[in-house]
C-alpha cells in the first residue's frame, strides 16, 4: 500500500491530467456546437463556451437580468457586461424593459438566439446522459465521496482567484 503522501502525489498528477483533458474536452464541444451552426446555417457563433454557457442561463431563465446571471453562473459582473454585449452585437440576445420597472434591463433570447440555444440544449442533455452512465459505476457512498470533493476542489480554486 502506498504511503499517504504518494497517493496524493498520484492525485495531484491525476488531477493535472485530467485538466488537460477537460480543457481538450471543451474544445471539442465547442467545435461541435459551431458545426451544429453551420449545418443549420446559423450565422454569429460565439468564440467561447462561457458565452454559450451566458446564452444557455439566459434561455433557460428568460426574462433574465445582469445580476441574476452572475449569481447562477457564478462569474464576475465585469464578464457578464463583457459577455452580454459580445451576445447583443451578435444579435443573440436583446435587452428589454419590464412595464412595472423600467430602470432594470432584463435579457431575451432573440429567434437566432433561441436556435442556438436548442442547439446547445441537445449537445449537453447528450454530454449529461453519457456522464451519468459513467458515474453508474459507483456506489453511493463513492458518490457522496466525489462530490465531497469537487464542492472542495470548487473553494481550493476560489482560494487561489
Amino acid at each position: 500500500m502506498s504511503s499517504p503522501d504518494s497517493i496524493k502525489t498520484l492525485i495531484y498528477e491525476q488531477l493535472l491530467h485530467s485538466s488537460h483533458l477537460h480543457e481538450q474536452r471543451m474544445d471539442l464541444e465547442l467545435r461541435e456546437i459551431k458545426e451544429l451552426g453551420e449545418l443549420h446555417q446559423l450565422k454569429g457563433i460565439p468564440g467561447s463556451l462561457s458565452t454559450i454557457h451566458v446564452l444557455d442561463c439566459i434561455g433557460q431563465h428568460e426574462p433574465i437580468n445582469h445580476s441574476a446571471i452572475v449569481e447562477k453562473l457564478k462569474l464576475s459582473k465585469a464578464s457578464i457586461t463583457k459577455i452580454s454585449k459580445k451576445l447583443l452585437a451578435l444579435d443573440l440576445i436583446h435587452r428589454t424593459q419590464l412595464s412595472d420597472n423600467r430602470k432594470e434591463v432584463y435579457f431575451r433570447l432573440t429567434p437566432q438566439g433561441k436556435r442556438l440555444f436548442d442547439l446547445h440544449q441537445v449537445l449537453h442533455e447528450t454530454e449529461k446522459q453519457r456522464f451519468e452512465r459513467f458515474l453508474d459505476d459507483y456506489s453511493d457512498v463513492e458518490l457522496q465521496t466525489i462530490l465531497k470533493f469537487f464542492h472542495g476542489m470548487a473553494r481550493y480554486i476560489g482560494e487561489n482567484n
